[in-house]
């Protein structure tokens, strides 16, 4: 179709200059065809006409095919080109969607209802996925946390998402915020929602334990309704489109810097679009609100491990070398996003910084010393050399142990833990203090240890808020059960007034 501006042209030069139709098609520069069809029209045409369908391979098939989305309108292309292929259709897939995308009714328009929140009324929370950014076979997750009022957010990057990585991911984002929002809204996370019937939801009992320490009430979106937590939604968007793009990260550290540094002079010092206030700014009149932080949960993971006879323990894909006198011992393992302890009992027998690779072993030089000075066929001999080794008190407790009935095997395994965990010197006093009380046996030797050297102190009682939920315990009167096995005692007649004996 000619430009409007070439049509009216050659509609001012036919009627108000008289020009023929051959002149006018060699001054606009177009086929004399084309002019006559404007002069013949006499008007300028802004919207070209639509062509005429041409029959297709589908054409003799729109009945059926009208008929078949009658009874399902979902029914997907493939599944229509199964029922009119036994029909005699030899076209192709590509023309039946097209027809069919012509033909469906477009979706009907939601419309949504704007929410707006009290200060501290509600919190998002989400995750996003970033992949093997640093290419370990491991994908790095963002964890995001929205203020519904101010606006605040707050992002930190993460390797893993287990239920202990989430709870700390929580605990570093309400310390930043400043306090506890009365309600903490998520999506259908499996670390949080165990099961889920239409309305009814079961939360995590563990993730259920950390909202009552904090007192936040969980709440979980709909299925497929990512608008109820648009404001979380909006700032995952923002994270790739203004943070991601075109930075380079040495390590997990070093992204978790940049992006806390974004979040203070960028994503919580602009001027919000939806409110038009600062975050950074307006969170002030939002944290008197805040349910107060109470003190750290604990958001370690704690496994219960094997050493290997190679004196090793495995947690998330790697292995972790312990002292080799443990091999074949259980122990705890306790971990951090940076640093693996192991624990036998109260003592902790190892320590490790944390890799986040994939079947790398960490090793300690320290805990292989001893291990080569014995041959494998002289067990019990190298076993009696090193308590020996330990002092004269060990010495003479030997000697008392061989003439006695004592296993001599499971005291010098004994004797040897408690070196490994306490050390020569303490074990060598222990010794001493044992033979000073005429005893014998290693369980003193334990116990002596246990109270010269006692492990880390127990938390204190847990305290409410209210104490009014501190109820003192009720003692039962247990003189009720007495009324189920005695017979009640009898009661004393009664008289009346006037009924007693006559005066004489």
């Amino acid at each position: 179709m000619l430009p409007a501006a070439t049509q009216a042209e050659i509609l001012r030069l036919s009627f108000a200059e008289h020009w023929s139709i051959t002149r006018i098609a060699h001054h606009v520069g177009v086929n004399w065809k084309s002019v006559r069809k404007v002069l013949q029209r006499r008007s300028v045409a802004l919207v070209r006409a639509r062509p005429r369908a041409r029959p297709t391979l589908l054409t003799p098939f729109t009945t059926q095919l009208q008929t078949l989305l009658a009874q399902d309108p979902e029914r997907s292309a493939v599944n229509c080109l199964q029922h009119l292929r036994p029909a005699g259709y030899r076209g192709g897939i590509t023309t039946l969607r097209g027809h069919l995308a012509r033909i469906r009714p477009a979706p009907a328009r939601e419309a949504f209802v704007a929410l707006t929140f009290a200060p501290a009324e509600r919190v998002q929370i989400d995750w996003a996925e970033f992949g093997d950014v640093f290419g370990i076979g491991r994908a790095v997750h963002a964890f995001l946390l929205v203020c519904c009022y101010s606006r605040l957010l707050t992002v930190e990057f993460t390797f893993s998402q287990t239920l202990e990585a989430f709870l700390r991911c929580h605990e570093h984002a309400f310390t930043f915020v400043g306090g506890y929002g009365r309600e903490a809204q998520y999506d259908n996370l499996a670390t949080a929602v165990a099961e889920r019937r239409g309305r009814l939801v079961r939360w995590n009992p563990r993730f259920l334990a950390y909202a009552g320490h904090c007192g936040f009430k969980p709440v979980a979106c709909t299925p497929g309704r990512g608008n109820e937590k648009g404001r979380v939604e909006d700032s995952v968007k923002y994270l790739r489109t203004n943070f991601w793009p075109g930075r380079t990260f040495r390590d997990l550290a070093d992204l978790n810097a940049q992006a806390q540094a974004w979040r203070d002079t960028v994503a919580n010092a602009r001027e919000h679009r939806a409110t038009r206030k600062v975050p950074s700014l307006l969170v002030a009149a939002e944290r008197p609100h805040l349910l107060p932080l109470r003190e750290p949960y604990d958001t370690d993971e704690v496994r219960s491990v094997v050493v290997t006879p190679t004196c090793r323990v495995a947690f998330d894909s790697n292995r972790y070398s312990v002292p080799w006198r443990l091999v074949e011992k259980t122990l705890t393992l306790r971990a951090d996003a940076a640093t693996v302890t192991v624990w036998y009992g109260a003592h902790r027998v190892a320590r490790h910084a944390r890799d986040w690779g994939r079947d790398h072993e960490v090793v300690c030089p320290a805990h292989a010393e001893g291990l080569l000075a014995h041959k494998p066929g002289a067990r019990g001999q190298w076993q009696v050399q090193a308590v020996e080794q330990l002092g004269p008190h060990a010495r003479q407790y030997l000697g008392l142990i061989r003439a006695g009935t004592r296993s001599l095997r499971a005291e010098l395994e004994h004797l040897l833990l408690l070196t490994t965990l306490y050390g020569p010197r303490p074990v060598e006093a222990a010794l001493g203090a044992c033979l000073a009380q005429a005893s014998v046996g290693s369980a003193h030797v334990a116990q002596w240890l246990q109270l010269q050297h006692p492990g880390p102190a127990a938390p204190p009682p847990l305290t409410l808020g209210d104490p009014r939920l501190t109820v003192p315990p009720v003692r039962p009167d247990l003189a009720r059960y007495d009324a189920l096995l005695l017979d009640p005692p009898e009661a004393a007649p009664r008289t009346e007034a006037g009924d007693g004996p006559a005066d004489a």
